[in-house]
């Protein structure tokens, strides 16, 4: 799981509107395929493990940093996909809260006889997922103010709406989940006024 969530970490700020998420493919206490969410969000992790791994797949366990998706949208759920391949059980960090998935991908793998776990990293995966997470439960991306710019989204020092709630919604309805606001800006200045910053960098926490 170390392995799936630093791959997902390196992804970061590339896959919106999907979260970056790892995946990693072991049989026979090998490593048979990895992958990480591709650049603007497809294909999936699993997937991009499963292509890797081919017909070693099946009979493997995968890792998996977020709960594996159920519906169908551009491109079929993984938690087929992972069933079709012959995957013999999943552990998985954390659930996903999206109401498309939530639960109904681990469903899923259970009834197809696949054994599932959960938790394994939990914390850890939580915290790698909290924009898209941010994002589905209040429809606007965590705000961070950062000096450093890789890992985020988008980077703004200004918001295009005077009203920075309306703002904020706007880039959640494009898909923004990690949203960088530079240090000593006007959009950082309001966003703390309107007391809707996340969480700062160590860096400015520690400045004086």
């Amino acid at each position: 799981m170390d392995t799936a969530l630093a791959m997902a970490r390196s992804g970061l700020g590339t896959t919106a509107p999907n979260p970056s998420v790892g995946c990693v493919l072991v049989r026979d206490g090998h490593i048979v395929g990895t992958g990480v969410t591709a650049p603007g969000g497809r294909p999936h992790a699993e997937r991009c493990a499963l292509d890797m791994a081919g017909d070693a797949a099946s009979g493997a366990t995968a890792y998996v940093t977020l709960e594996p998706c159920a519906h169908f949208g551009q491109t079929p759920p993984c938690a087929e996909a992972l069933i079709a391949a012959g995957i013999a059980r999943v552990v998985i960090a954390c659930t996903d809260p999206d109401p498309r998935t939530a639960g109904q991908g681990i469903e899923k793998l259970t009834n197809a006889g696949i054994r599932v776990e959960t938790g394994l990293r939990q914390t850890e995966a939580e915290t790698l997922h909290a924009g898209f997470f941010h994002l589905v439960r209040r429809g606007w991306p965590l705000v961070a103010i950062d000096d450093q710019e890789p890992g985020y989204d988008l980077s703004l020092e200004q918001f295009d709406d005077t009203d920075v709630l309306a703002a904020l919604n706007a880039l959640g309805a494009r898909g923004i989940t990690r949203l960088r606001l530079v240090p000593g800006s006007a959009a950082a200045q309001t966003a703390e006024e309107a007391n809707l910053v996340d969480m700062k960098a160590a860096s400015i926490n520690t400045r004086r």
